[in-house]
């Protein structure tokens, strides 16, 4: 959902820049067989976003666009939210096992 809104606040950016944009360009999705790959994959996507915004936010503090600057921190510092998570996970899943781990994914959960 978080990407949804990214993604949104990106493209109002780019047309109050009156840039063009091409929102046909879809990166490939990693679907992971277990939860351990589901998580490493979207820990690998995460990263590279984390890379590409702070990269973007190099570029727009060069040719001074402080708007461009402030979206993009914000977006980072959730991207950084999403590494930090899955880094939680992978921890806890060596710390109490796959079994347990997923058992404790489905407390509280309404049956």
């Amino acid at each position: 959902m978080d990407e949804m809104h990214h993604a949104e606040w990106l493209i109002e950016r780019i047309i109050f820049l009156e840039g063009l944009l091409t929102v046909t360009k879809l990166h490939t999705i990693k679907i992971g067989k277990t939860v351990s790959e589901m998580i490493n994959n979207d820990s690998s996507d995460e990263l590279d976003a984390v890379r590409s915004y702070n990269e973007a936010i190099k570029l727009a503090r060069e040719v001074k666009d402080q708007g461009t600057v402030d979206l993009l921190s914000k977006i980072l510092k959730m991207e950084e939210g999403h590494v930090d998570w899955a880094e939680i996970q992978c921890v806890q899943i060596k710390q109490i096992g796959m079994e347990n781990y997923l058992a404790n994914q489905t407390e509280g959960a309404v049956q």
